[in-house]
């Protein structure tokens, strides 16, 4: 959950917003939550666009239990 002056204004459910594995990159993290209004950038880098691996071989993330 992502509070602003004790009110929940947004939230993160999971890992898919931040690279769908529990390894994802901070600065992923960074950018959500400057998306999400609670964190103000210090530079570009960090008010980039999130960018999400999807799958270990760069196509979509596979639902497989494989």
């Amino acid at each position: 959950m992502l509070f602003e002056n004790g009110v929940a204004i947004d939230r993160i459910v999971g890992f898919e917003e931040l690279g769908g594995e529990d390894d994802f990159p901070t600065m992923n993290l960074t950018r959500r939550l400057v998306k999400g209004g609670v964190l103000i950038a210090k530079n570009k880098s960090e008010a980039g666009s999130i960018r999400v691996n999807r799958g270990r071989h760069g196509g979509a993330a596979s639902d497989s239990d494989d």
